[in-house]
């Protein structure tokens, strides 16, 4: 399929995803109700009307990122820099403050607009990085993911044992990037605010910063007007305090991490993954999602 995609021409590949974004959302009723459920959360007493329509624009904004996926593996590098740009007062500015005197950093975004294409544009502009990933357990699609996510110089790390590459990366003056809008288990978890709800979100972002001093950038790839191209986005750096409760430094850096992420959703909400269970897990065992 990924083939046959990045053999169309874009607006006909991106059409033809449209189509089938359509079908999908028409049959998927689990991640409906799932996405539904998350609407009510983020955006509550606004009309169901405005949910509906939210989520079924994200499933059309999911069938714009499987054209891009496809193309990454034959995308020139000049392709990329024209389609993708830095948005102005909030762009690159930011990314090479953080740099300052070449150091390493942590780079957040999340599953918003075209998420995969973020780093391939950012190398493609001589700024490559590593991030983490769990590998597939089919060897295909492990070596053809590798393929697209080390476009332009990228590199990927195994989220197992990853600690010590990730300190090693730092200390050389690299980059690391991670996805950090997803639900973690209990005994992984620090439970911070995401749209005023307890969320259970991993603390490995914020516990590397205080250990490694290391400044966290948060990166985000956004839509434009013109179909195909985006902008990306970085916040400026956090970092991280010395000589304050560790806990309490971790809980505040990541709640400020949430807070980005949930400005951008609010701003493109039609961009995000509405269909993941964000806030399955809760510290009083609870499930919202118990009837979906």
């Amino acid at each position: 399929m990924f083939l046959g995609l990045s053999l169309l021409p874009y607006l006909v590949s991106r059409a033809l995803c449209r189509i089938c974004a359509v079908f999908i959302w028409k049959i998927d009723s689990k991640h409906r109700r799932i996405g539904m459920v998350n609407l009510s959360f983020a955006f509550p007493g606004v009309p169901l009307s405005w949910h509906a329509d939210v989520l079924r624009r994200s499933f059309y904004q999911l069938g714009d990122l499987a054209v891009e996926v496809a193309r990454l593996p034959r995308i020139r590098r000049e392709e990329v820099m024209s389609r993708v740009t830095y948005e102005v007062d909030r762009g690159l500015e930011n990314y090479l403050v953080a740099k300052q005197d070449g150091r390493g950093l942590l780079f957040v975004t999340a599953h918003i607009g075209a998420w995969e294409l973020l780093p391939a544009a950012h190398a493609a502009r001589g700024y490559p990085l590593s991030f983490l990933v769990r590998e597939f357990d089919n060897p295909f699609l492990n070596n053809w993911s590798r393929k697209i996510r080390h476009k332009f110089g990228n590199d990927t790390l195994n989220k197992r044992d990853s600690v010590r590459q990730v300190l090693r990366i730092l200390k050389k003056g690299g980059d690391v990037g991670f996805l950090l809008d997803q639900n973690v288990q209990d005994r992984e978890a620090v439970y911070v605010s995401f749209f005023g709800r307890e969320a259970a979100t991993s603390p490995s972002v914020a516990a590397l910063a205080i250990q490694s001093g290391a400044p966290i950038v948060t990166g985000f790839m956004l839509p434009t007007n013109r179909a195909g191209h985006y902008k990306i986005r970085f916040y400026p750096p956090l970092h991280a305090k010395p000589g304050i409760d560790k806990d309490k430094e971790i809980a505040r850096l990541t709640l400020a991490i949430n807070e980005r992420i949930e400005e951008v959703i609010c701003e493109f909400p039609h961009c995000w993954l509405w269909g993941h269970r964000r806030f399955r897990t809760q510290s009083d065992g609870t499930n919202p999602y118990n009837n979906s």
